[in-house]
């Protein structure tokens, strides 16, 4: 890549439209979401990468490591595959990158699709934080890290801990850290290792970023597909809607923050309608300021 850093990359399906798929984290890596929107490579190309020093990348100062390089590194990306215009669909804290790289570089791409992403604004952490986050689990969690686990026995430590990433609303549910504990936790753990304190770092570079102002200077069309789950979720993903111009929210039944488990069939219909050029059923127009989920008014749209 232009940036002196090698980017693990999978490229899948065929067709004339391209979409590069964000992972979430920032300290994750794109295994765990290859599965899930594959089937939309029946009628375009997708191409994952793990962003650097993550994953199967090359290895990186992590102590000169920013958000800045990350959009950097997707523009290189972008030059190396020879794309003119892209797609980006952005999971979690893919969706901000996906947004910090729509906004500096419009030309560039044609459509935004955000999927379950991750916190707008630090007002949301405080209905984060009174929320039931699995008391058991952070205990754990907090006696792990005292232990020195994630350094000692970094795959192990990833295969139980890894919701932390999600960091401040975790993933705990038994059933979903069991579910995606092998794609998670499939690197090196000497990537592993690094991957916790590129979440940190990246997260860090951050402070002072009004995503409010990031969200309001986009242009390209943008759908925000959340899971139902705890009320700040849902509320975050609303935010991201209601502060894009002329976005798009579909919510569908799946667990958050994976929208697409419990819900695959109408994941793919709904993103696969939105890649192909139009809005679908039940996309909505979230017209309301107030954080109150009673209030917030929606307004069906039947084209883009």
């Amino acid at each position: 890549m232009g940036t002196g850093v090698s980017l693990y990359y999978r490229v899948a399906g065929t067709g004339v439209d391209t979409a590069i798929v964000l992972h979430g984290g920032p300290g994750l890596h794109s295994r765990y979401l290859e599965s899930a929107p594959d089937e939309l490579a029946s009628r375009r190309v997708l191409i994952y990468y793990d962003q650097r020093g993550r994953g199967r990348s090359d290895a990186v100062d992590t102590a000169v490591q920013t958000a800045a390089l990350d959009v950097q590194d997707l523009d290189s990306l972008r030059r190396f595959f020879r794309l003119s215009r892209m797609t980006l669909i952005g999971h979690h804290w893919g969706a901000v990158l996906a947004a910090l790289y729509a906004k500096r570089y419009p030309a560039q791409v044609s459509r935004l699709l955000l999927v379950g992403p991750s916190y707008p604004h630090p007002s949301y952490l405080f209905w984060a934080a009174t929320l039931h986050q699995g008391d058991k689990a952070v205990d754990r969690y907090l006696a792990a890290l005292r232990a020195g686990q994630d350094s000692a026995d970094p795959r192990g430590f990833c295969s139980q801990f890894w919701g932390f990433y999600f960091s401040p609303t975790p993933v705990v549910a038994p059933r979903l850290v069991r579910e995606f504990s092998d794609d998670m936790c499939d690197v090196a753990p000497s990537a592993l290792r690094a991957s916790w304190v590129l979440n940190r770092l990246v997260a860090r570079s951050l402070h002072g970023l009004n995503l409010r102002d990031t969200l309001g200077a986009l242009t390209s069309p943008t759908l925000v597909m959340a899971g139902t789950a705890d009320t700040a979720r849902v509320e975050a993903a609303r935010a991201w809607a209601r502060w894009t111009p002329g976005a798009r929210e579909v919510v569908l039944s799946g667990a958050e923050p994976f929208p697409w488990l419990g819900a695959r069939r109408r994941f793919l219909r709904v993103a696969g309608t939105f890649l192909d050029g139009q809005w679908p059923d039940g996309a909505v127009t979230v017209t309301d300021a107030k954080p109150d989920a009673r209030s917030v008014a929606h307004r069906p749209v039947n084209s883009p």
